[in-house]
């Protein structure tokens, strides 16, 4: 679109969304996106996804013809045309997912293919070298647990994040024990899996928090670098009590707490100007 039917467009969309008594907010929720992106599109500073214009006109009481050329028909328009409209934005937008889909499809079998030959030539070094395999496990069974969390943004289309913080938290803790096993060494179980336990709680913390405010980013990482307090001491004094060497430096502790409180409120603050200024 022009730059002067992006302006008629967004102008439309706006007075729909007045008709429809929707807020900016109401209408990003209902298309998933945030109101920023709403912002934009009324303005003219952009136009919405090809995947969005079918449940846009149908939130607007509109048709699709209506919504791209940024003004209501004052002849009603024959229902095949509108028909034909909507299967052409139908196929583009399935036609762009099914090339996303497809090139995600070749990534996974190529990077399943490289961790593939990686194992097998770390197997040959392995024996190779010292006639065992001493090594080379460690390495296949990190390879094993990369390529089972990276699963999901290759095979998933919704919640990607969701299911891949949920197979960290479901396979870290087997990980590490098969790596303590491996190595024979206890400590790296028993320190691993305290670090990971205050780590992925503080990830669906976070997880949770930018859910809650997925249309005000600022304000979530605003929060985020709250969380990251707690966090780091935790895993700082847990660390240092499991290898018997005491917290010492305190000054350390108290410059990382100032710097993210710091960052906390400079998003709070920017969060804040930008909702008084949208009101």
């Amino acid at each position: 679109m022009g730059n002067n039917q992006s302006e008629k467009t967004g102008k439309f969309i706006y007075e729909m969304r007045k008709a429809q008594n929707l807020t900016q907010k109401d209408l990003a929720e209902k298309l998933d996106v945030t109101d920023k992106a709403i912002s934009k599109w009324e303005r003219g500073l952009s136009c919405p996804d090809i995947s969005l214009l079918i449940p846009l006109s149908k939130i607007l009481d509109v048709t699709t013809s209506e919504l791209l050329n940024g003004e209501k028909k004052t002849v009603p328009q024959q229902e095949p045309t509108e028909a034909t409209v909507e299967e052409a934005l139908q196929y583009s937008s399935r036609s762009t997912r099914q090339k996303i889909e497809q090139i995600k499809k070749y990534t996974l079998v190529i990077l399943s293919a490289s961790f593939l030959i990686a194992a097998i030539t770390c197997l040959i070094c392995d024996f190779s070298i010292t006639e065992s395999l001493t090594w080379s496990p460690l390495v296949i069974v990190s390879l094993v647990f990369s390529w089972i969390v990276m699963l999901p943004f290759f095979q998933s289309k919704k919640k990607i994040a969701k299911k891949t913080f949920l197979i960290v938290s479901i396979l870290t803790i087997p990980y590490l024990a098969v790596l303590a096993w491996l190595l024979k060494e206890s400590m790296v179980f028993r320190l691993g899996a305290c670090v990971s336990v205050i780590s992925i709680a503080a990830l669906w913390c976070i997880y949770g928090v930018f859910a809650k405010f997925r249309n005000r980013k600022l304000r979530a990482l605003g929060i985020t670098f709250l969380l990251a307090v707690p966090t780091s001491l935790g895993i700082n004094y847990t660390v240092a009590y499991l290898i018997r060497q005491p917290k010492k430096n305190i000054a350390e502790d108290i410059v990382n707490i100032l710097s993210l409180l710091i960052c906390s409120i400079i998003c709070f603050g920017i969060d804040y100007l930008m909702t008084q200024r949208k009101k």
